[in-house]
């Protein structure tokens, strides 16, 4: 699944010393939540018959079962379903029904005890669709002229299966599935597998049963339903297909173009081809707060923003998202559908990996898009949470599915991603691929823990085994720091932790792969620091720590070598141009090195740099503006960022150049939106005079022109662009533009014109998937108004949200504050969700504490480095 982490302002910690400390050890799995396993589903035969209009559904399911050991109860996984009739093949009595809402499970008590074997278990149900992203869900559209739709799709990740059918619903619980769906027989329906027979049903309805699907894990079945048309062509064995509403073919080449590429490179990385009949990209209408795609085997779920291409309104970097979101979805069909995790707590052997093949896969097909260099950016977001409390190692115990929720994050996500480059890194390409290779096929159809994997890379790689690495990195929270000092015969690198207040400065030791290059000649070196182990590399300064940042850590450099290095940065790599402004920033913010050292690199950055390093210059100078917000020196702030940014402006221009790079043009929607952010005036005029000319013309602007534009006006709106925008949103019958438009009014900085927007989401003119992304959009620089508004109309937002992830909604809106008051609303608001849930708001909580003591202690120092230097 790939979720959509929060985007907040940069946080750092600080450093402590270090000394071996082993890894925690992994709480016991017997404190899980979990089935009793004394009943073991082999094969469910479902028929769903929806009724859309009503938004219900009726059921039936066959499920055959092997009764492992004496019981007289059979328990599932049960929620928001009603029981009408329940029967167990050579059992005359039924059984007497028991649910538990808390854990949404069901019992069928028998009056006799069940005899170990082979049992039929019969349910006759009625389900809910829902209109948010859980369960059976319904997304409502309408065509250019007006008539509208409803499609209906399915998400079950990570515990809503059990919303569809009573199941077991757990991920190391693998069965086969059939299923038949009774449609209108104008509507096209989809799932994991090829439909194998269409037969009359009642009322006029057909009744589509699909192939058997291969032995798999409940969250990963899929249903979709509606006016669809599909494209495809043939990869080998492998049909693949796009399947879009009808008349969006056209935007759905590219998606197609991408997947035909990605999976013949698939099958041949992983060394087993891909085992289904066919692959879907099944595009829907609308969005989630949490997630833009989900990789239900052989129909992968992409909201449309995820998966479509409008020339008229997709810019550059949609191009190379779709690319992207594309490639992490199709490598789950390896990575997570065909070897599964065994239990949430190793959530990230799907989800790490996932985003780390995204980016290998990209950059194979799309070198000049340097997608190693900016998923750099996703990598300093999870150092962030890992220096503060809230974190959690990325094996981490998952006690219930309602906490599984919380696992859905950066840690799992983007720390996975890291430590996987770092380990590909360590051992080397071939070897790092021939183990995944040999854990892939030793493990197919299966369930495993981490510790499978490392198995199969030691065995590829004995020289330079990986278990030892992997598990320091794995099994405990938080993020080494290197420093680097000069010493007889070059350089000592010892190793410590980087924290950010004194609840994460334990002392913890890692095994860290660390390369170092000098700066200026060939010299290299290679190898394991750790806290009892530190090195000397016979390298002689100016040295580059890190070199080519693949490593997770962070590296401080003594002030001596600090004064070598600084000066060479525009001879460096731009991978590591990228590592010393990440690293420079997140050490003045903590205390271990000046803020000088990230202002005078921000100073005297090239104007030459890399596009991906100038967009991230220009992000960080963003990031510490809002730690300036209310104070009096902003001004100056802004004069010194600003100097920065028009230099690039002025050579991007606002409209792009023939031949340019995509990332050229990346560039300069991100210069141009903050300058506008920041205030500068001709950037503010050149947006107004080109929005009131989209406003009589709207084919004047298009693609990511028309995004910026939109962004600085909506930004500085008065009362009437305010409602220039608003009509616009409400005429569009585009699902996806309409849902930015709308997002735009709540980016007004007006007081008055935010309570409109926020009163407007709850309005119902909305529909349900868009409202909590406005009040969303409110949170990002107004994250006070926002969470108090959706506090007090808490039972109504909840409404518009997936269950599982309502506690994670309020904790992002939140995570932006400057305030310390929040710290006691979050407090009060914790006290309301259950233990397990409440790991968000934890970390929300940690990055506003974090963020409150930046501004106290370190913005001082940057003003008086503002009245030395700046300009």
């Amino acid at each position: 699944m790939k979720f959509l982490a929060v985007l907040a302002a940069a946080m750092v910690a600080a450093s402590a010393p270090a000394v071996v400390a082993a890894a925690p050890a992994k709480p016991a799995a017997e404190t899980r939540i979990v089935l009793p396993t004394d009943v073991r589903p082999d094969r469910y035969d479902i028929r769903i018959v929806p009724n859309a209009e009503a938004l219900t559904f009726t059921g039936h399911e066959a499920i055959a079962i092997t009764v492992v050991k004496p019981t007289d109860r059979i328990v599932l996984n049960a929620a928001d379903i009603t029981f009408s009739k329940v029967a167990l093949s050579g059992l005359a009595a039924a059984p007497k029904i028991v649910l538990d809402d808390q854990q949404q499970t069901a019992a069928f008590v028998f009056p006799q005890t069940l005899a170990p074997g082979r049992y039929t278990l019969s349910i006759d149900y009625a389900g809910k669709i829902y209109q948010q992203a859980s369960g059976l869900f319904a997304l409502d559209y309408q065509d250019a002229d007006g008539t509208k739709h409803r499609a209906l799709f399915t998400q079950f990740e990570n515990s809503d299966a059990r919303r569809f059918a009573p199941m077991w619903d757990e991920p190391g619980i693998k069965s086969v599935f059939s299923l038949t769906i009774e449609t209108p027989d104008s509507q096209m329906a989809v799932s994991n597998m090829p439909a194998a027979r269409t037969a009359p049903a009642a009322d006029g309805r057909e009744a589509i049963t699909f192939a058997d699907s291969p032995k798999m894990s409940s969250y990963l079945l899929f249903m979709a339903l509606g006016d669809f048309e599909r494209i495809h062509q043939r990869v080998g064995r492998t049909d693949v297909g796009v399947v879009v509403r009808r008349g969006d073919a056209a935007k759905a080449e590219f998606a197609l173009d991408a997947a035909a590429k990605l999976l013949g490179y698939y099958n041949d990385w992983f060394g087993t081809p891909y085992p289904l009949p066919k692959l879907d990209l099944v595009a829907g209408p609308g969005q989630s707060q949490f997630f833009s795609a989900m990789e239900n085997w052989g129909a992968i779920f992409y909201f449309d923003y995820a998966i479509l291409i409008d020339p008229k309104l997709s810019t550059e970097a949609d191009r190379q998202n779709v690319f992207v979101t594309v490639a992490h979805e199709m490598a789950h069909q390896w990575f997570g559908d065909l070897v599964t995790m065994s239990w949430w707590d190793d959530l990230w052997l799907n989800e790490g990996f996932a985003s780390w093949m995204e980016n290998k896969a990209t950059d194979h097909f799309h070198p000049e898009w340097r997608v190693w260099l900016s998923a750099q950016s996703g990598q300093q977001g999870a150092m962030r949470l890992d220096s503060r409390p809230g974190t959690h190692a990325i094996v981490t115990s998952i006690p219930d599915v309602f906490a599984a929720a919380t696992a859905f994050d950066s840690i799992t996500y983007q720390k996975g991603e890291a430590v996987i480059r770092m380990f590909e890194d360590y051992v080397g390409e071939d070897a790092f691929r021939d183990g995944v290779r040999a854990y892939i096929k030793a493990h197919a159809y299966g369930n495993t823990v981490s510790a499978d994997l490392w198995a199969a890379l030691d065995a590829a790689s004995p020289d330079k085994k990986v278990s030892d690495v992997a598990r320091d990195f794995t099994t405990q929270a938080g993020v080494p720091l290197i420093r680097a000092e000069a010493a007889r015969g070059g350089v000592r690198l010892v190793q410590s932790r980087f924290s950010a207040d004194p609840s994460q400065r334990t002392p913890r030791t890692w095994r860290t792969p660390v390369k170092v290059e000098a700066v200026g000649d060939d010299g290299a070196w290679q190898g394991l620091v750790s806290a009892s182990a530190p090195q000397v590399t016979p390298l002689r300064a100016p040295v580059v720590v890190n070199a080519g940042h693949a490593g997770y850590f962070r590296t401080a450099y003594s002030p001596g070598l600090w004064a070598k290095l600084a000066p060479r940065f525009a001879e460096l790599a731009p991978s590591d141009q990228l590592g010393l402004l990440y690293d420079s920033r997140a050490l003045g913010e903590a205390g271990v090195a000046p803020m000088s050292d990230f202002l005078d690199l921000a100073k005297n950055s090239p104007a030459d740099a890399d596009p991906i390093v100038l967009n991230t210059l220009a992000q960080q100078l963003d990031a510490l503006d809002w730690l300036f917000e209310g104070r009096t020196t902003q001004p100056e702030f802004r004069a010194f960022a600003m100097a920065r940014l028009r230099p690039m402006a002025e050579r991007l221009g606002w409209d792009p150049k023939p031949g340019e790079a995509d990332n050229d043009a990346i560039l300069r929607r991100t210069v141009l939106s903050l300058l506008g952010r920041m205030g500068d005036p001709a950037t503010l005029a050149e947006a107004k005079r080109r929005f009131d000319g989209w406003l009589a013309d709207p084919e004047s602007l298009s693609g990511s022109g028309r995004r910026t534009v939109l962004a600085i006006v909506a930004g500085h709106a008065d009362a009437a662009t305010w409602e220039a925008i608003h009509a616009k949103a409400k005429a569009s019958t585009d699902i996806t533009d309409r849902a930015r438009l709308y997002n735009y009014l709540g980016q007004a900085s007006d007081p008055a014109l935010i309570r409109r927007a926020l009163d407007l989401a709850l309005s119902g003119e909305l529909l349900p998937t868009e409202a909590p992304n406005v009040i969303a959009a409110v949170s990002n620089d107004h994250p006070e108004a926002a969470f108090d508004y959706a506090v007090a109309h808490r039972a109504q937002v909840d409404q518009l949200l997936e269950p599982t992830s309502r506690t994670t909604y309020y904790a992002d809106l939140a995570v932006t504050s400057r305030d310390p008051a929040m710290l006691d609303k979050l407090a009060a608001f914790s006290a309301t969700v259950p233990a397990s849930s409440r790991g968000d708001i934890e970390k929300s909580t940690a990055a506003i504490r974090y963020r409150v003591g930046v501004i106290k202690a370190r913005v001082p120092d940057m003003e008086r480095w503002l009245k030395a230097n700046g300009g």
